[in-house]
């Protein structure tokens, strides 16, 4: 963690001139060369200009807009298999039972998740508060003690998931029953 994060300061900072606090030479030319003179590049601009006492916030905005822009990425992937049909069992990306769905969805930004639920939910620590987009959502709804689904948290109390109740992949609402069975969440990021 450390290391990646040294080597995103180190990014971010060989790109700004110390000495003015503006864009480097090659940051110019890039936006130059693009013939751009328009707001884009106006924020463009803002977002690089940094004094010394900035450059620390920066960098953290950069990491949490980053991380926003996965969590997004991961919850517009999830919605586009809405109406999948569910299957018991199955892996691959046209039917899913819960955690294939969820294997399936965090695969395609690069990350390798076990293949079932209760091994999902012990891969990171566990949360119960502060549960973010894109966040996996585990419940024990079969037998006591055990993780038996799991879905993505969207937002505004919903979760997307592959239910063998609605035979497809759907939104729920996380009151009810899911609040009831609700365990834990993990956070992939």
């Amino acid at each position: 963690m450390k290391r990646k994060y040294l080597l995103l300061v180190m990014m971010i900072l060989s790109s700004i001139s110390y000495s003015t606090g503006k864009i480097n030479f090659s940051e110019q030319r890039k936006m130059e060369k693009s013939g751009k003179t328009n707001e884009e590049n106006k924020e463009k601009v803002n977002a690089v200009v940094v004094n010394s006492e900035s450059r620390s916030k920066i960098v953290l905005n950069d990491q949490s807009n980053r991380e926003n822009m996965i969590r997004e990425n991961i919850v517009s992937f999830a919605k586009k298999q809405l109406g999948k049909p569910y299957f018991y069992g199955a892996s691959g990306n046209q039917k899913f039972d819960c955690s294939s769905f969820t294997q399936y969805v965090y695969h395609s930004i690069g990350i390798n998740v076990p293949r079932v639920a209760a091994e999902q939910a012990l891969i990171k620590p566990k949360l119960v508060r502060g549960i973010k987009k894109g966040d996996l959502l585990f419940f024990e709804t079969l037998e006591k003690g055990r993780i038996s689904h799991v879905g993505i948290y969207i937002g505004n109390r919903q979760f997307i998931h592959a239910s063998s109740k609605a035979h497809k992949v759907t939104i729920s609402e996380f009151s009810g029953f899911y609040e009831e069975k609700f365990r834990w969440a993990v956070s992939i990021l």
